[in-house]
Parts: structure tokens; sequence; C-alpha cells
């Protein structure tokens, strides 16, 4: 599992740097778990991500570009929701939306 994690991380690390090279600012929707975050990404892009009233719906952050209605363009980031007091060892689980949430301009 370790060794399959790793994989993702690099998979992502190699994402996030060919996004760096797109002059769009990135923008994170961060809240709790069931918090709406997938509605809002769906209605800003026209997505049709996973939105159910349920914990982690969401296991993935998810990036869509979209134009802002004065027509700049960002890439938007739906990400896992957070949980309060989350145990030590499924931090590892939530480090591809942690590391989403750091990258991101907002």
């Amino acid at each position: 599992l370790k060794h399959e994690l790793e994989t993702v991380r690099r998979t992502r690390d190699l994402h996030r740097a060919k996004r760096k090279k797109v002059p769009f600012p990135v923008v994170a929707i961060v809240g709790y778990t069931n918090a709406g975050k997938s509605t809002l990404f769906n209605k800003l892009t026209g997505a049709g991500v996973l939105a159910e009233d349920m914990l982690f719906a969401t296991l993935d952050p998810t990036l869509r570009r979209v134009r802002l209605p004065h027509g700049t363009p960002v890439i938007l980031s739906d990400t896992v929701g957070f949980i309060s007091d989350l145990p030590t060892h499924l931090v590892a689980a939530f480090r591809a939306t942690l590391e989403e949430v750091v990258e991101a301009d907002l």
C-alpha cells in the first residue's frame, strides 16, 4: 500500500508541475466532508462529479478549467473533505488533498 501511495504521489507531482507551466491560477474548494464542495464544483464547472449526502463521496481531487464571470480562466479543484480528529493512520490517504490545497493559489 505504501508503494502504491508513493506512485500516486509521484504522478500527482508530475501533474502539478505541468499545471505550473499553465498561466492560470488554481482555486481549491476546501471544507469539511459533506459540506457541498462537489455540488458547488458541479454548478461552477458543469461537471458531473459524484455529489452525495455521505461521508467521502469524493475520494480524489478533481480539476477543471473554467472562466470567471469577467473572463479570466482558472483551474478549479474539488477536494476531499476534511474531518475533525482524523486518525493518524489515515493522514496518508488525505495527502493528495493536502498537496492540492497547499499548491493552490487560492
